[in-house]
């Protein structure tokens, strides 16, 4: 094996590892996926989720639809993680991702220069990426909408990063150029039944496209403090999904939700405890 390589981790298990297999299943997951007019809008960032591709992809579709065919330079792919635990955030040192359909360069340039400007909080940590799918399950819907030539920059959230939030949207906006996508990979409500996860992922969803950080605070707090608090979680990758929010912020985007699920809607899937998907695009409004 190349070191210079990340090889997939979850391929066949969340999605097909047989590349004709895969570019069928990902064109098949897209055909039915509303598009919905983007004329005066430029779209910045995706919310979508990273369950096995038979359960969340056709949620994830209904985001990268309406990116298909554009053109972005470098895709940053935010995630919080979910197979190693560390502390800070984890870049990639590796020179290229793969998949079954191709490799994609990660953009090393970035990278180092996110290192080097906060060296006590990111940190090249390739361990981090080997086993982790919350990254990964993007790669596949990127290869086939957007145009190829795009790098990636990969990013693992793991613990202690939650009181520098604002700091770390700041300097990610210092890399993040016009022609950049932002993707941040997170499934919402963890365990609920079928209606519980509907309520709790409506309220969370609300407050994502309204950019209101208060009311996803108070969301949580809610939950914390309700009697399902230790069978119950909200969503997955709150750290990446609150820099999303903060840059959405700072840079005026606005926020709209595409298309919402869960696992219980899956045939035979048990509703007794789902886990619950939501596809979010942030835009900026192009003057007409």
């Amino acid at each position: 094996m190349n070191p210079n390589i990340r090889y997939p981790a979850v391929a066949e298990a969340h999605y097909p590892a047989e590349p004709q297999e895969l570019e069928g299943l990902v064109h098949q997951l897209l055909d039915p996926a509303d598009e919905p007019g983007q004329n005066n809008r430029s779209i910045r960032a995706i919310m979508a989720p990273h369950a096995a591709y038979n359960l969340s992809g056709r949620t994830a579709a209904t985001a990268y639809k309406t990116i298909s065919r554009k053109r972005y330079d470098s895709v940053f792919i935010l995630g919080d993680t979910h197979a190693f635990f560390f502390d800070g955030i984890a870049a990639d040192s590796r020179h290229e991702w793969l998949t079954p359909l191709e490799s994609v360069p990660v953009n090393r340039t970035v990278n180092d220069k996110l290192c080097s400007a906060a060296p006590d909080l990111i940190r090249l940590l390739d361990i981090a990426h080997d086993a982790d799918h919350v990254l990964e399950l993007q790669l596949p819907f990127l290869q086939l909408c957007i145009e190829k030539g795009f790098s990636i920059v990969p990013l693992l959230f793991g613990n202690d990063t939650s009181d520098r939030l604002p700091d770390i949207a700041d300097l990610l906006l210092t890399v993040v150029q016009p022609g950049d996508l932002i993707v941040v990979s997170t499934d919402l409500s963890h365990y609920p039944s079928y209606s519980k996860a509907i309520e709790i992922d409506r309220e969370t969803l609300d407050a994502i496209v309204s950019l209101d950080l208060e009311r996803l605070e108070a969301n949580r707090k809610k939950l914390a403090e309700s009697k399902e608090a230790e069978t119950i979680g909200l969503f997955c990758s709150p750290d990446s999904v609150t820099i999303l929010m903060l840059i959405a912020r700072k840079l005026g985007w606005k926020a709209e939700l595409l298309s919402y699920s869960n696992s219980g809607d899956s045939p035979h899937d048990d509703k007794s405890e789902v886990v619950g998907y939501g596809a979010v695009i942030f835009f900026e409004e192009i003057p007409s």
